[in-house]
């Protein structure tokens, strides 16, 4: 059978154009075997932070309510109409000032009656002074009876207890004309009035006229679970600190902090001076009260504020940025730089989060570095160059700066070329 003819075909350079294909092949093989040149990849920058350990306090996070710490009824104890209103609604008012004025002209008259009786109780009495210490003499002497005497006596001893009585009748007269001066019980922010001048108070009208609060010092209340209540116990180690505070009529001791309405946080401390010593059934839940300065009046009572208070602490916590965290459907992970500066992703377990930052339950060991910025620039595997922040502000300033002089010369040499 006859074989196909293979026709073999060779490249074969015109002669005019051989020199310069030699030289080129001469080129190739001198020149590393005409492999590719080596591509050098530059390591990119991230700003790491070294993982440290710390002692962690946790804390627990509630919704309070401000309230007085006295909130007083101002109220009318004798009868009589409102002749004068001596405060601003909603002012601050000294204990003792006066607020109502009641109409006293018939207790001004009950008491100039009952001095007059007064005073003529004391003349029985100094006339019944004198007859004892005429007969007493003349009895001695047989020259009174002692019936006469025994009357004289009698009439002594029922003349001063007459005088006792009209005294304490001037004094309840006197007192029930001071109550028509209605004054501030205490110290504080005095509310609205409840009467207008000229309303008849007392038990026959309005017995109710306004209220004093005291909000320097104030009280906020919180419910906290018994969940909590179990962690907070828990720190009264010694048994010393826990009969201090049940002598002080609070399960838990501890300072708390709250925000204002703006959500900024309070300037002072609360300290815990109340606790309920049961738990609503209901909720689960039980009463807490913490009392704070107020000097400036910032805080007034019935808002609603968050109250935060330490329950317990982790010590020796691995403790990383929230901001070195990143979460997909794996769960939370962190990028670290080894020592040879590849970066390498890790999958970690969290055991808390607050404003220390994250407490890593297992993952991570002290002393590691992890990636807090540039995370997107790098993977898992490749090579990063770790800065701290000051560093790599100083690089990105650096950087920033010789590429505004590289447009700079290009410009001008636009310029030049113009």
């Amino acid at each position: 059978m006859p074989q196909p003819s293979v026709t073999a075909r060779f490249f074969v350079p015109r002669l005019g154009s051989f020199p310069l294909y030699l030289s080129g092949v001469l080129l190739c093989l001198s020149v590393s075997g005409c492999q590719d040149p080596e591509i050098k990849i530059s390591p990119k920058m991230v700003v790491v932070e070294k993982v440290t350990t710390a002692t962690v306090p946790l804390y627990g996070n509630y919704i309070g309510v401000t309230q007085a710490s006295l909130d007083v009824e101002v109220r009318a104890r004798v009868d009589g109409f409102v002749e004068e209103k001596r405060f601003v609604e909603g002012s601050a008012v000294k204990s003792g000032e006066l607020l109502y004025q009641i109409d006293n002209k018939p207790y001004v008259a009950v008491v100039n009656r009952l001095k007059a009786k007064l005073s003529s109780q004391q003349a029985i009495l100094d006339k019944a002074e004198r007859d004892v210490k005429r007969l007493k003499p003349l009895y001695e002497q047989d020259a009174a009876s002692q019936l006469d005497y025994d009357n004289a006596l009698s009439t002594l001893a029922q003349a001063r207890s007459n005088l006792t009585a009209s005294r304490a009748e001037v004094e309840e007269a006197e007192l029930e004309l001071s109550y028509t001066e209605i004054k501030a019980p205490i110290a504080g922010l005095v509310s609205r009035s409840e009467v207008d001048i000229g309303a008849l108070v007392g038990s026959k009208g309005q017995s109710l006229l306004t209220r004093v609060k005291q909000v320097d010092p104030i009280y906020v209340s919180f419910n906290m679970s018994a969940l909590d209540y179990l962690n907070a116990q828990r720190r009264l180690t010694s048994y010393s600190a826990k009969k201090e505070a049940e002598v002080e009529g609070k399960a838990l001791a501890g300072f708390v902090r709250i925000t204002l309405p703006d959500s900024s946080e309070y300037r002072y401390l609360g300290d815990v001076s109340f606790t309920d010593p049961q738990v609503n059934p209901n909720t689960g839940t039980f009463e807490v009260r913490a009392i704070l300065p107020n000097p400036e009046k910032e805080l007034l009572p019935g808002q609603y504020t968050n109250v935060r208070i330490k329950l317990s602490e982790i010590p020796n916590a691995i403790v990383i940025p929230q901001k070195a965290t990143q979460v997909d459907q794996g769960g939370v992970y962190v990028m670290v730089v080894l020592p040879n500066n590849t970066v390498e992703r890790r999958f970690i377990v969290i055991d808390h989060q607050g404003i220390e930052g994250v407490v890593v339950k297992s993952g991570l060991k002290a002393g590691e570095m992890v990636i807090t910025e540039g995370m997107h620039r790098v993977r898992h595997g490749q090579i990063a160059e770790p800065l701290s922040a000051k560093e790599y502000a100083e690089k990105e300033d650096e950087m920033s700066k010789a590429e505004a002089l590289k447009r700079q010369a290009l410009e001008q040499q636009k310029q030049e070329q113009k």
